[in-house]
């Protein structure tokens, strides 16, 4: 019964536990920095 939550570390899942968050936060910005970017240079 308790296979399944000791297993969360071989499964791809990680990541999450560690440092992974941290990459999906810097590709989150990104993707908002060129939006904003984008959206300023059709005003001008």
């Amino acid at each position: 019964m308790m296979d399944g939550m000791n297993n969360d570390m071989n499964n791809g899942w990680g990541m999450a536990y560690g440092y992974g968050w941290i990459i999906g936060l810097v590709v989150l910005m990104f993707i908002i920095w060129l939006v904003v970017k984008l959206v300023n240079q059709n005003k001008n």
